[in-house]
């Protein structure tokens, strides 16, 4: 099945010892979150590229990795990729690697990590002014697969006080 799940690291990675040589070397397009014209106009190379060739993709919604491994606010670059493609959208949350690899850090250590794959969800209905939606509908799901120590203080709070 081809869906959304190429890989799309911020520009910073071609500086971490041996990642960013691998990201080169694999040919793999970067997005500089600097720029948000360059930023779109990567997304719009990416999904040409994933239809033309039937790739999958494989973005990481927060855009980066939380200190603390709580759950951050997704950008809307999946959404974009997933209108653009037409493709579903496959969560795939993996919990524990905050601890594995500590944000500005090269270093990266064996610890146990969870992976979950979700059922595919469809986006042949998404629609473009509804992009906010799509993103908090997506966010949501993955924070009830996440364990409380991820998931957000106010969403923890909020979960409480029903």
């Amino acid at each position: 099945m081809t869906c959304l799940a190429a890989c799309l690291p911020v520009t910073q990675i071609i500086w971490y010892p041996l990642f960013g040589q691998l990201y080169v070397l694999a040919n793999h397009l970067r997005i500089d979150r600097s720029n948000p014209a360059a930023a779109i106009h990567s997304m719009k190379q990416v999904a040409r590229a994933v239809v033309k060739n039937n790739l999958s993709l494989i973005l990481f919604p927060e855009g980066t990795r939380s200190k603390n491994g709580r759950l951050l606010p997704f950008k809307k670059g999946f959404v974009h990729a997933a209108l653009q493609t037409g493709l579903p959208v496959v969560p795939i949350v993996v919990t524990g690697t905050h601890l594995a690899w500590r944000n500005n850090s090269v270093r990266v250590r064996p610890v146990p990590l969870t992976v979950k794959v979700l059922p595919p969800i469809g986006t042949g209905g998404w629609e473009e002014a509804r992009v906010d939606e799509h993103v908090e509908a997506v966010r949501s799901l993955y924070a009830c697969n996440l364990p409380d120590a991820q998931k957000r203080l106010d969403a923890l709070a909020a979960r409480k006080s029903d």
